[in-house]
């Protein structure tokens, strides 16, 4: 059996190279994502288990955990555009978010964001986040750990989103907090989040793309 401590230090370690690395190693386009799924691949592989035990099993993609997917994204978009983004406009003086202001340009550069959208929001920080960090939280944890499991992760996937200023972050801890509880609801079927998440990416997009993003009119 490991050592508790030495235990610790490697799992704070892993993470802490999750959520730092596609920040300050500059690879190119998203090229991070592959890095960092091998990693997991290989402290998956030698506990004799594979992605599968992370939730993302053949069997869990359904019509049902399609339409989950599409209508808990629905719902998160509506959360934010009604809700979320009026309630720090109204409280706070809330710089206007640009980071993919420059999809306004072509269709094709929207078109080539969405794709990235599914595979790095969706599939990539899906995978990452509730799939390998909240699951090792969750086994690590001994007390309350489901509920400490969450909001640990959660608070970790809006702090590595810090490129998009603090309201950016609250966003995705929120969100990071939604996807989650889709997750644990559904018995760990990945497949819900990545689908949710993927889903509320794109159409966040499109809004962005169309004006429309944190606009009621």
């Amino acid at each position: 059996m490991e050592n508790k401590a030495l235990l610790l230090f490697r799992d704070i370690g892993i993470i802490a190279f999750l959520i730092l690395f596609p920040h300050f190693v500059p690879l190119p386009f998203y090229s991070y994502s592959v890095v960092c799924l091998l990693l997991i691949w290989f402290l998956l592989r030698k506990e004799a288990k594979t992605f599968h035990d992370l939730g993302l099993s053949k069997n869990g993609l359904t019509i049902k955990a399609v339409l989950i997917g599409i209508v808990s994204a629905l719902i998160w978009v509506g959360f934010m555009q009604f809700i979320y983004i009026p309630t720090i406009k109204y409280f706070f003086v809330v710089p206007d978010y640009t980071e993919y202001n420059f999809i306004k340009e072509s269709p094709s550069k929207l078109i080539i964001i969405i794709i990235a959208a599914w595979l790095i929001g969706g599939f990539y920080e899906e995978i990452t986040f509730r799939g390998y960090i909240q699951s090792l939280l969750d086994k690590r944890l001994t007390k309350n750990s489901m509920l400490w499991s969450v909001i640990i992760t959660s608070i970790l996937f809006g702090l590595y989103h810090w490129q998009q200023d603090v309201f950016g972050m609250v966003a995705a801890v929120l969100g990071g907090f939604f996807w989650a509880i889709l997750f644990k609801k559904f018995d760990n079927n990945l497949w819900i989040p990545i689908l949710s998440h993927a889903t509320f990416d794109t159409i966040t997009l499109i809004l962005i793309y169309t004006d429309k993003f944190g606009n009621l009119y």
